[in-house]
């Protein structure tokens, strides 16, 4: 009870998420053969594979679950237990709702299919984002890989939805892989509009504590820090120190966790960054 008191707010998220994701791939994404980004575009693509050669009908919930199960037990162990719970939710949440709703076409446009259903995938998305966690599928193995290689999230989903589309493309057609091309693009627009509309983002820590949370920020985050060991705090007049970092917006939900722990008094600003100059993954 303590957890749904703590975080009705997020479990509130997870629920809306599945809602409109099941809305988005039931009425207009998988009844024109399109697809939206993830896991849940890979458990589509399963169903119409078995469909097509197999003629054997399996909804798309069961695969969506299927996939993401060995991921919300890795997530448990790599991302803790706060972000693999509530991304669990946000699972169920899709699994339930697109296992109620038939699936019905609201329209015989592919080109409204795909704009309304990448826009129902991304606002679900980018709310459990806003609310610092996952939907699952691969965003967790992006924000794993991220974290032990510095590659961004971005490379990796990149890296699966090409598989998507490819496959999509050389059994269904190539005019299909493009109209889900335009659902996956806006679907990352939505969640970036919902989420932070940049994708980096420059966060300055006040601590007492400068020393152990660098440390402990440089061994989990690729990325450079810059201190200052000589402020002073204008009311308490005591000494502090500060830290200056560059984000993508995926890895501040690893740095909050990691500087609250190490000081929960610590007082963060996060600004959006309009953009960069440089070689990022090494600053």
């Amino acid at each position: 009870m303590n957890f749904i008191k703590n975080y009705y707010k997020s479990i509130f998220a997870a629920l809306f998420y599945g809602i409109t994701s099941a809305l988005g791939i039931q009425l207009l994404l998988q009844p024109a053969k399109l697809y939206t980004a993830g896991v849940t575009g890979a458990a589509q693509l399963i169903v119409n594979l078995l469909n097509e050669f197999a003629h054997t009908s399996t909804p798309v919930y069961f695969w969506y679950a299927l996939l993401n199960l060995p991921l919300v037990i890795l997530a448990w162990f790599k991302l803790g237990k706060k972000f693999t719970i509530l991304s669990l939710i946000s699972i169920v949440s899709a699994s339930v709702f697109i296992s109620i709703i038939p699936m019905h076409p609201v329209t015989n446009d592919p080109l409204l299919s795909s704009v309304f259903g990448g826009i129902l995938s991304g606002a679900g998305i980018g709310l459990c984002f806003r609310y610092g966690f996952s939907t699952g599928g691969t965003d967790i193995i992006a924000l794993i890989v991220q974290r032990s290689t510095g590659r961004t999230v971005g490379q990796v989903s990149f890296a699966v939805n090409a598989v998507i589309i490819t496959i999509a493309g050389f059994v269904f057609g190539w005019e299909l892989a493009l109209y889900t091309i335009i659902s996956i693009y806006i679907t990352n627009m939505v969640i970036d509009k919902m989420y932070i509309q940049q994708q980096k983002i420059t966060v300055t820590v006040y601590t007492h504590k400068i020393d152990e949370i660098s440390q402990e920020l440089l061994k989990s985050l690729n990325r450079g820090l810059t201190l200052d060991y000589h402020l002073k705090g204008a009311y308490s007049g005591e000494e502090i120190g500060s830290i200056t970092m560059v984000l993508t917006k995926y890895q501040l939900f690893f740095a909050k966790k990691i500087i609250l722990k190490v000081d929960p008094q610590a007082f963060i600003n996060i600004q959006p960054t309009m953009s960069i100059a440089g070689k990022f993954n090494d600053n």
